[in-house]
């Protein structure tokens, strides 16, 4: 069973039958991204306006594989000259699971000339101050608790923050439980290491599931949380109120959606049910307005945020290609107008979720899409001019133009598919080998949604990608429906891609992570599409799901709805269908598992039985990793293995690389042993009087 994003619904299914070219970008140049250069490239978040509107700040992330780590930076643009300074360290990162760097919202001080934003270092989550022209970066409050959370209090003249318990105590509080033995209930995960087994605020805690799914905090989540006052201009930090108990946590919805609240309490919201959306506005005096024009109803909305000093609002809608596009919608006349398209994301970070910056001219956002790495632009809000503010990736993106071509298509029954083809610009010498990923295509596509398979390197190997979207799915989530969906789509594309002359259909790949692991074994169990697979998420099998039903636990029940299953002996039949473990014999595909070692502990019976049937496959377990791995080195080790694994298993290649002559003559032996026990089965199937197998 596959630990999720946070929600148990995918909200994605999949078919497919017949596809239509919507869009195709060609560019020239030649391929030259190594991994390395991947995992290394900069990230770029956290963007804020000043409030007069002179300056915007935002934060960039770049893997440092030396020191595995991530250097963060904040810098700050003058909207004037346009010039670009670096303001300050960000410290050491914060991890989130399921696997990302925490965002920090700047909080504007001295009148939009400072800002004050979260950072860990030296051990300590405290609150640092930084100048927009280049000052140094300064401490502004650093206690023996970490800070949670943290805001401007209405007058703009203090910090609000919230603290819970002291990082001493909660290392003995972890002691306490090492030493007399930790009490197993609900909360605890088995599969994960009990003691200091995540990473929280940058060191390693134990953790405890909170109620929800996968969804883990600290040991001492529940104890009351305590609000602070900092005055900024005589630097008395003192409490706000009495120390407040913490409520059970509250499940997010399975749909949740954008909000946006203005300066004057008018409050925005935009909801979708995965076919059509309303975008409304609650006034501040109880009025309600909704969005008119047909496309707030046909397109999904990713974010929304209000235009300062006007009653407009931006209007972040994504298509089913993932290309995101900006509207202005005037609340006092309820028009809708265009301010910018893309070909990829337009957002406030590299997800789509996070909104632009915005200021009364201008929107500012991370551009970022299939073949162009993340930068930052500054659209104007009368001409539509975008300017290029700061581009940290301009040596990548120079070097590696792909050919992208976005395909849509009809699925039957009123659906259809999304997604995009990435090709490498050169002459193919005949049909390629191909490799899919399935689940998500935002942004700029490095690794595939789960950043495990390294695109740059298997274009520039020789492979077509095609990454594709799930289909959002309207009704109750039932995993075999999306499963079945999921190949549909997989098998009508490899028709189309082969039919054409682009892909030999005898090479085809597949990498998944969750989610999209999950169909990427449907498709192997299910059809002799694949001639390689990587995944790096477990499957429902009845060898893990006593790790999960403790109890008290929610992931049964939640399990029940959305995969059919209760306990292996109360529905076998429905085992028998859905866990890949019970159908290891269906499975003649080599599988590679490169897993979080706590993920890694819930497929002994998968990674077994596909062993004893002699199906080529190894596991890779990665310690102190979340359900998405963050750590440099991890990303770089999973990249180069997973472009070995295909280019051994569908071009016959091994790297020379004398370090990997050992990976080699065990994969020689896998293949031998496969080899000779297809023949052995080949040779039984046709002897005269054998029973059917």
């Amino acid at each position: 069973m596959t630990a999720r994003h946070f929600l148990p619904r995918p909200c994605r299914s999949l078919t497919v039958a017949c596809a239509i070219l919507l869009c195709s970008i060609t560019p020239t140049g030649a391929l030259a991204v190594s991994s390395r250069e991947l995992v290394e490239l900069t990230d770029i978040d956290c963007l804020s306006v000043s409030p007069d509107g002179q300056f915007v700040v935002f934060r960039t992330a770049r893997a440092d594989i030396l020191r595995n780590t991530y250097v963060l930076r904040w810098h700050s643009v003058d909207l004037a000259d346009g010039s670009v300074q670096e303001i300050g360290g960000g410290g050491d990162p914060i991890y989130l699971d399921p696997g990302s760097i925490q965002a920090e919202v700047p909080v504007w001080t001295n009148g939009g000339r400072s800002l004050v934003v979260r950072a860990l270092v030296d051990g300590a989550v405290g609150l640092w101050q930084a100048g927009v022209r280049g000052e140094r970066m300064t401490p502004l409050v650093i206690r023996d608790e970490d800070i949670e959370e943290y805001s401007a209090s209405p007058d703009g003249r203090s910090l609000i923050y919230k603290v819970g318990p002291s990082r001493e105590e909660i290392s003995r509080a972890e002691q306490r439980e090492y030493d007399s033995g930790i009490l197993v209930d609900s909360s605890v995960d088995l599969a994960q290491n009990l003691f200091r087994g995540g990473s929280i605020n940058g060191r390693m805690s134990s953790q405890r599931l909170v109620g929800y799914w996968f969804v883990r905090s600290g040991l001492l989540w529940r104890a009351p949380r305590q609000q602070r006052r900092y005055d900024l201009l005589t630097g008395a930090d003192t409490a706000a109120g009495l120390p407040q108990p913490v409520g059970p946590f509250e499940a997010p919805a399975s749909r949740p959606p954008s909000q946006s609240r203005s300066a004057d309490g008018d409050l925005a919201e935009a909801v979708w049910d995965g076919r059509k959306g309303r975008v409304n506005v609650t006034f501040a005096n109880g009025q309600k307005l909704s969005c008119q024009d047909p496309i707030c109803a046909s397109t999904r909305v990713a974010a929304l945020v209000w235009r300062p000093g006007s009653a407009d609002l931006l209007v972040t809608f994504m298509d089913r290609e993932r290309r995101q596009s900006l509207y202005l919608w005037s609340t006092g006349s309820n028009s809708l107008r265009r301010a910018a398209g893309s070909d990829g994301l337009l957002s406030g970070g590299r997800r789509h979720m996070y909104p632009c910056a915005v200021s009364a001219a201008a929107a500012f956002c991370v551009a970022a899409s299939p073949a162009s790495a993340p930068r930052v632009e500054r659209i104007d809000f009368g001409s539509g001019q975008r300017q290029v503010l700061f581009d940290p990736n301009a040596g990548l993106r120079a070097a590696y133009r792909p050919t992208v071509t976005y395909l849509r298509w009809d699925i039957g029954g009123g659906r259809d598919a999304a997604g995009v083809l990435m090709r490498a610009d050169r002459p193919a010498n005949g049909p390629a080998p191909l490799y899919v990923n399935y689940y998500s295509c935002e942004g700029f596509l490095r690794g595939g949604e789960g950043d495990e398979w390294p695109i740059t390197e298997l274009l520039d190997a020789g492979f077509v990608v095609a990454c594709i979207n799930a289909v959002p799915s309207t009704g109750s989530q039932d995993a075999v429906d999306e499963y079945s969906a999921g190949l549909s789509a997989v098998r009508a594309l490899i028709d189309k891609l082969s039919g054409e002359g682009i892909i030999d259909r005898s090479k085809v790949a597949m990498g998944g992570l969750s989610f999209g692991s999950e169909v990427a074994f449907w498709v192997a169990s299910h059809s002799d599409l694949l001639a390689a697979l990587s995944v790096t998420s477990p499957q429902p099998e009845p060898a893990s799901y006593w790790y999960s039903s403790i109890p008290g636990s929610d992931i049964p029940g939640t399990v029940r709805r959305v995969w059919g299953y209760g306990a292996p002996d109360e529905t076998p039949r429905r085992w028998r269908l859905v866990s890949p473990a019970l159908n290891a014999e269906k499975i003649r595909t080599p599988v590679l598992f490169q897993m979080p070692e706590m993920e890694a502990r819930r497929v002994p019976q998968l990674y077994a039985r596909l062993a004893e049937e002699g199906t080529p496959t190894e596991l890779y377990a990665f310690p102190d990793e979340p359900h998405i791995k963050v750590q440099p080195r991890h990303r770089l080790a999973v990249y180069e293995r997973n472009l070995d694994w295909f280019r051994y298993w569908l071009q016959d290649y091994r790297d020379t690389d004398p370090q990997k002559v050992e990976q080699y003559r065990r994969w020689d032996m896998l293949k031998q042993r496969w080899v000779s026990s297809r023949a052995t089965a080949t040779s039984a199937a046709k002897a005269p009087g054998q029973p059917a197998r």
